[in-house]
């Protein structure tokens, strides 16, 4: 879709480990998971990673009394990397949600201002 490439295109990276987080501002919470073939051949894997991070987002951002104006892409993905536990996913990705939020919130606070 258009959202995904302009995402893909234009928007801002926060990396931890095999973790990287791309958003822009928009007008609704939007948020979508990739894991690269080129990582993991099979799509059961790949389904199995997106569903862990799917679950890891879901518990982290329920934390949040809004949710940031935000498109958000995780993906996830690296040589040699095994799949993660929910555990580890919802510790690598609280720091880059809070991160992509302050973010969002200072580019607000920069329109308005502005």
């Amino acid at each position: 879709s258009l959202l995904w490439g302009k995402l893909l295109s234009q928007g801002a990276r926060k990396r931890k480990g095999p973790y990287t987080i791309i958003f822009i501002p928009h007008s609704v919470f939007k948020i979508g998971f990739s894991v690269p073939k080129r990582f993991y051949a099979k799509a059961h894997n790949r389904n199995r990673i997106k569903r862990v991070l799917r679950q890891a987002s879901e518990s982290l951002l329920c934390q949040y009394d809004t949710l940031p104006k935000a498109a958000v892409i995780v993906k996830y993905g690296d040589y040699n990397i095994q799949s993660p536990s929910l555990d580890a996913a919802c510790h690598s990705l609280e720091p880059l949600f809070r991160e992509v939020n302050d973010s969002i919130k200072d580019s607000g606070r920069d329109a308005i201002e502005g």
